[in-house]
């Protein structure tokens, strides 16, 4: 990451009300990603493998939003591919140019996408792995703040900003700045005086996990969300009440699993690139295909296995359909509430000297409980094959 410059002249600024100082005078992005790799180890497995395929149009309808200023939410299931197309963003932000798939480009009509890269008219991002808990989403706000040259330091006045990051370090800076309301207050400043009494366009926050941020956090997030364009990303919008404002000025793009070509075609690609040795290649590929469901997480961790073993069995195979049609509802409680209304049953009887009837239904409840622990397989319900 380059580092920060002194001020110099810009050109005009796109809105009267927007200032914007020399760090965001050239598209880039900032943020803690996702690690590509451990030094001394491969450079990638089939977990970390860089690879993207599917929902291309997605990504071109969020570069589109980002560049018009609208917030944004990407909503979907875990695991379906949200944090890579964020990670995308990052990279088209960085000057990177990524090329659609056939599909993708006759949906949205063009090769690649790219965002605007010239002086006076590029984009900078400020990305963020989680938004939750409210001390790790300011403390990675500040850091990255204090990285473009932009923090709001105590008694250092806005055009000396950029200066005074390059001389303390982080580690500095939070010496000054040391509890979580103090560095709050500096995010804050800091995009108040960028972007001079209105809404900075081109400076996009991209927080994950949006959907982990809590209660407390909603009139932090409402200010971030007046001073910049934020995308997130959600499983499932929150109902939270005191979150109900932020994400309801938020347009949606939903994530949908992967097409059956696109998983195929994923399929493919580690079985060649990690030479994953198949016993029945056609099995395999149907059984991990059929389990992932379009999921491109589970299909990895999947695969994963597969290419830390030499070889793929039969057996191998076997354990995945196992653990995908194993029993998913245990009927056990209803029996063990009947066993429960007979001991309450025979209690009552002993009011009655019932001896008799006391005798029977405590040889029942007995004759019950050691029947279900010994045939407990035989109380589970199986899912049928028509419904899977």
């Amino acid at each position: 990451m380059a580092s920060p410059t002194p001020p110099r002249p810009t050109a005009a600024p796109v809105t009267p009300t927007v200032s914007r100082p020399a760090a965001l005078a050239s598209g880039q992005a900032v943020g803690s990603l996702r690690p590509q790799g451990v030094p001394g180890a491969p450079d990638c497995t089939v977990l970390t493998d860089p690879i993207r395929l599917g929902n291309g149009h997605a990504l071109a309808e969020l570069a589109d939003r980002a560049v018009l200023g609208r917030h944004t939410l990407l909503v979907g299931a875990e695991g379906v591919g949200k944090t890579r197309l964020l990670e995308e963003l990052a990279a088209v932000v960085a000057g990177d140019r990524v090329l659609l798939d056939p599909d993708a480009q006759r949906r949205v009509r063009r090769t690649y996408v790219t965002m605007p890269q010239t002086p006076g008219d590029a984009y900078t991002l400020v990305y963020v792995p989680e938004a939750g808990p409210m001390g790790r989403l300011v403390d990675a706000l500040g850091r990255a703040f204090h990285d473009l040259g932009i923090l709001a330091l105590p008694g250092i006045p806005a055009e000396m900003r950029a200066g005074a990051c390059a001389e303390y370090d982080w580690t500095e800076v939070k010496k000054l700045l040391r509890t979580v309301d103090d560095r709050q207050r500096a995010v804050l400043d800091s995009l108040h005086d960028l972007a001079g009494g209105g809404r900075a366009p081109r400076l996009i926050l991209v927080l994950d996990a949006l959907d982990r941020a809590g209660p407390t956090q909603g009139h932090f997030l409402c200010e971030l969300q007046r001073r910049a364009t934020i995308v997130g990303a959600v499983r499932g919008v929150p109902q939270s009440k005191s979150l109900r404002t932020f994400f309801a000025t938020f347009g949606q793009i939903p994530v949908a699993p992967l097409e059956d070509t696109h998983v195929s075609a994923l399929f493919e690609y580690f079985v060649s690139r990690y030479r994953i040795a198949c016993a029945d290649r056609g099995h395999y590929r149907r059984e991990v295909l059929r389990r992932a469901e379009g999921n491109p997480a589970i299909l990895r961790a999947m695969m994963h296995d597969g290419a830390q073993s030499q070889l793929v069995t039969s057996q191998d195979v076997r354990d995945l359909q196992a653990r995908d049609d194993a029993p998913f509802f245990n009927l056990g409680l209803i029996y063990v509430f009947f066993l429960i209304g007979l001991g309450a049953l025979r209690v009552l009887v002993v009011g009655v000297r019932n001896t008799d009837l006391y005798i029977i239904l405590t040889l029942a409840t007995i004759l019950g409980y050691l029947v279900f622990r010994v045939f407990r397989q035989f109380f589970m319900f199986q899912p049928r094959s028509d419904l899977k």
